[in-house]
Parts: structure tokens; C-alpha cells; sequence
């Protein structure tokens, strides 16, 4: 199967423009290393062409170049590219094909000297601080990734938790401010003892409180265990077919806060190897989703519970009358 979909992919890329270059130990920050091949350009229109480049990883890793030409060729600039092969920890004998997928956008494979594909970064905690690197999937370009993660926070779920925390905090403030007054009245009369008792009104009602959100917070996370096994379900829009953001309070809850591989199961025992991979910003399933996606298969609409059954491991679950209830979405 694995060897199917590699065969299917080079393929259908056998279609677009591409070049490659190997990586050896010498000076990989040399000029004529970081050069496009003259044939290769000649064939870029001037529709496709820019002088803003992104290179674009497997596991959805991508970095923003610029291009600049002398009188013999044209390069790309050495600050972005320096970035891409520290990033990559790249001068081991690497061959690396970058496929033109359009308006400057390349994708990367990485392939080592024993011939194998690189699809997880070598060093996640290096890539992860660079401050070069924006997140990226699908056939979207960098300036859409802004845009992904705005959209990202308004999944029914995460609006529904904002709602039930809005309005705790502001019954919890109106009680508060209703007791302060009491005391303060109590007060200004010189009605000392009574100010006391005032006094221990006011922490039993905010221990009363304090309970009572404890109680609320614990029936929060018991609507996502079920039979003692927590879940997550999200609506699939057409962004979420490339990569999938895990919700947040899920994530504090009940996953690693370092980037870590799991697998992903079909009920019937199929599995994929996915990348789950920790942001500042977001959580999400990257590496090997889009390919789970491809295979389960996962369409728009759907309604998806993924159901965390080991430390790494996901069951993912599509009923089958979501796809009739939900007949079209719009992204």
C-alpha cells in the first residue's frame, strides 16, 4: 500500500516543473548551491514567477525565501536559505527533489543516502522555535496561514466553551460584587459583629462558589470521556482534509505538550502513523494526516470522533448518516 501511494504520488508530479539538488558536506550556502537551474527557469512563466518563494516540507513545515537573479541566473537569498538546511540538519549526501506546485510554491522530498524518505523533522525543538518557519498544508500559499488560524478557534465546540466560561465568570463577579456591598453597608453603620459575621457570609459564599465552578469544570470534562475514554468531535471543512487542529481544552486535558508521533486507527484495524505536532499558537495532526484522510477516506461534513483509547493512540470514527445530514459546507 505504502509503496502504491509513493508510486501514485511521483506520478501524478511527473505533471509539474521540478529539479533537485544533493546536499553533500561542502559549502551549502554557496551561490551556485542555492541557484536554479537555467533550463528549469526558462520554462516558469511570468504568471507562475516571483520573487517570493516558499519551500514546503511533507510534515507541513514551510519557509518563506526571497529570489534575486545576477546576469548569469537566478538564487535564492542565503538568510531563507540557510534557515531551510539548519533546520533540516541537512550536508549528510541528502538528495532533494523541490516540485514547482505553482506561483513560486515548491514542495520537498528529502531522501537519505540509504534511499529512504525523510517525512518527520529530524529535530522537532529546533524547527518549532525558528522564527523563519510558518505552518502550511494543502495547495494554499503562505499568505493563507494567517487567515487558518483565525478561522481555526471558531469549531462549534470551542464557540460552545467560550459561551459556558463567559457566563461562570459573570455570575461568579455579580455574586461577588452583591456581597461586597453588604459588608460595606455594614461597615459605614458601625455595626462591628455584624460586619464579622458579614465577613465569614462572604467566604462561605465564595467557597460555595468555588465549588460550585469545580463541579462545573468536572462536568465539562465528563461530557468528553465517555465509559472512561476521552474524545474530541469536529465537522470536517475542506481546510481540515491537509492538516486537522486538535481543540485546545482537549489538548491541556489529556495530550503531551511536546510534539509526538501517534497512530490513528479505523475501526476495522487499519492504521496510519500521524504527526502530532505542538504550536504555540495551536495543536494539530500534520505528518501523514492528509494521507489518513486520503485512505479512510474523509470527506467535507463529516462528523469525526477521534476517541484517545492509549497514551497514542486514536480510534477515529465517522457514523455513517453524518455525510446525509450534512449535504453541503462551506469552507
Amino acid at each position: 500500500m505504502g509503496w502504491n501511494t509513493g508510486f501514485d504520488r511521483i506520478k501524478e508530479e511527473r505533471k509539474n516543473l521540478g529539479f533537485f539538488k544533493i546536499f553533500q558536506s561542502a559549502d551549502l550556502s554557496s551561490e551556485h548551491m542555492r541557484a536554479f537551474p537555467y533550463n528549469f527557469m526558462s520554462k516558469i512563466s511570468k504568471k507562475d514567477f516571483s520573487y517570493k518563494m516558499v519551500i514546503r516540507a511533507q510534515w507541513g513545515k514551510s519557509w518563506n525565501v526571497e529570489v534575486s537573479k545576477n546576469t548569469r541566473y537566478y538564487y535564492i537569498e542565503k538568510r531563507g536559505w540557510d534557515q531551510f538546511v539548519s533546520d533540516n540538519s541537512l550536508g549528510r549526501n541528502e538528495f532533494i527533489t523541490f516540485i514547482h506546485k505553482g506561483k513560486m510554491i515548491f514542495n520537498v522530498h528529502i531522501y537519505e543516502q540509504n534511499c529512504m524518505e525523510i517525512l518527520i523533522p529530524r529535530n522537532l525543538l529546533s524547527m518549532g522555535s525558528s522564527s523563519g518557519i510558518k505552518r502550511e498544508e494543502g495547495d494554499c500559499s503562505y499568505k493563507d496561514v494567517k487567515k487558518e488560524d483565525e478561522e481555526i478557534d471558531e469549531s462549534p465546540g470551542r464557540v460552545e466553551i467560550k459561551i459556558r466560561k463567559k457566563k461562570t465568570e459573570e455570575t461568579k463577579t455579580s455574586k461577588k460584587k452583591m456581597l461586597n456591598k453588604k459588608v460595606k453597608n455594614g461597615m459605614e453603620r458601625g455595626e462591628s459583629s455584624r460586619g464579622v459575621e458579614l465577613k465569614g457570609m462572604k467566604k462561605k459564599a465564595e467557597a460555595s462558589i468555588s465549588s460550585k465552578k469545580n463541579r462545573k469544570s468536572k462536568s465539562k470534562i465528563n461530557k468528553k470521556v465517555i465509559d472512561g475514554v476521552p474524545e474530541f468531535e469536529i465537522t470536517i471543512k475542506k481546510s481540515y482534509l491537509k492538516f486537522l487542529a486538535i481543540p485546545k481544552q482537549f489538548v491541556d486535558d489529556h495530550l503531551p505538550q511536546k510534539s509526538k508521533m501517534f497512530t490513528i486507527r479505523h475501526p476495522n484495524g487499519k492504521s496510519w502513523k500521524v504527526l502530532c505536532l505542538v504550536r504555540e499558537i495551536r495543536t494539530i495532526f500534520s505528518g501523514g494526516y492528509s494521507k489518513l484522510a486520503r485512505e479512510f477516506p474523509i470527506s467535507v461534513g463529516d462528523k469525526c470522533t477521534f476517541k484517545l483509547i492509549d497514551t497514542f493512540e486514536f480510534v477515529l470514527d465517522i457514523p455513517k448518516k453524518t455525510r446525509e445530514e450534512i449535504p453541503f459546507m462551506i469552507d
